[in-house]
């Protein structure tokens, strides 16, 4: 559970449930036949390189901390 709340203190976790959030609806759209708004793609694809940038970030100061 401690991983949980460290997910958490450090905004991955939410970041994840975003990202995993816009992507059903793109993907509802998608699958019912209806246009999807370039703000959501947008949005989505924001999200998503952030949350890469971040993880990718974490891995570097992790490394150097050992």
């Amino acid at each position: 559970m401690s991983k949980f709340w460290e997910l958490l203190a450090e905004s991955t976790l939410i970041q994840a449930i975003l990202a995993l959030g816009l992507l059903i609806g793109i993907l509802t759209l998608i699958f019912m036949g209806r246009p999807v708004p370039d703000v959501l793609v947008n949005a989505f694809l924001l999200i998503l390189g952030y949350y890469f940038g971040t993880k990718s970030q974490q891995a570097v100061i992790k490394a150097v901390k050992k």
